[in-house]
């Protein structure tokens, strides 16, 4: 590693160098850089100098961290179109990851009313609710194990009595949407959107693998059928470092 200048840091030389590489293509998207304890031994530094360098690029919104597994240089943020087709699965395909469908729960609740209203039924109508965390395989990093990288948190509020069995057949799916659409025979379209911004939890940072109050895309989305009849409500947290929103109307 050259110096660079006599009053620069040691960390900011060690995150200079590491630019350095990832312009060149040593490290490509998804790729983990080298630990803490590496890039000490390599530069001769304390491991807290070394990961003042990885922060330094984690700040500068090139690289992110997941817990227990180190530092990763970032693709490129998922441009996900909001349209009345938007569908979350397909997005990821259409621009080459590899989506993930966790249940975090599924049970069926009594509507509150303002379910009741967003979902155009009566207040003592009871719905579905189904918690998802969704996620994407990145660039395999170790030969064996593709990276996981958590994107979105989800919350769903379907009609119950249009739906049978689906607390249970959801585990089974790997997309909301194509269960729907193949099992129930619902071609799903949006009628209406809301976006906003808010910090995460702490039990959002935690199944998201980001810090504490880091910033969230939230929509809240109504769902129609083909016949136009309202049948789901949607509540969806997006990772604000991995997304940016196109809205078509």
């Amino acid at each position: 590693m050259k110096r660079r200048r006599t009053d620069e840091s040691l960390y900011n030389q060690i995150a200079h160098q590491l630019l350095a590489d990832i312009e060149a293509g040593v490290y490509g998207p998804g790729d983990r850089l080298p630990s803490e304890n590496e890039l000490a031994a390599q530069y001769h530094v304390h491991r807290l100098t070394a990961r003042q360098a990885i922060t330094a690029l984690v700040e500068k919104d090139l690289v992110y961290r997941l817990q227990g597994r180190g530092a990763f240089v970032k693709k490129q943020k998922i441009d996900y179109a909001l349209n009345v087709n938007t569908n979350f699965t397909q997005s990821l395909f259409n621009v080459g990851y590899l989506p993930f469908l966790q249940i975090l729960s599924s049970k069926v609740v009594p509507a509150t009313i303002e379910l009741a209203s967003l979902l155009e039924t009566k207040s003592e109508d009871s719905v579905v609710q189904i918690k998802i965390l969704r996620a994407a395989t990145l660039a395999i990093t170790d030969n064996t194990i593709p990276e996981m990288l958590p994107l979105c948190l989800s919350i769903s509020y379907l009609l119950s009595k249009k739906f049978q069995d689906l607390p249970v057949l959801i585990y089974k799916a790997h997309s909301l949407y194509s269960l729907l659409q193949n099992h129930y025979g619902v071609q799903p379209h949006r009628t209406h959107t809301k976006i906003e911004s808010e910090a995460a939890s702490k039990e959002e940072a935690r199944l998201l693998k980001i810090p504490p109050r880091s910033p969230l895309l939230v929509t809240h989305s109504q769902v129609r059928d083909q016949c136009d009849e309202m049948f789901e409500y949607t509540v969806s947290r997006f990772r604000g470092d991995c997304f940016s929103m196109n809205v078509f109307c």
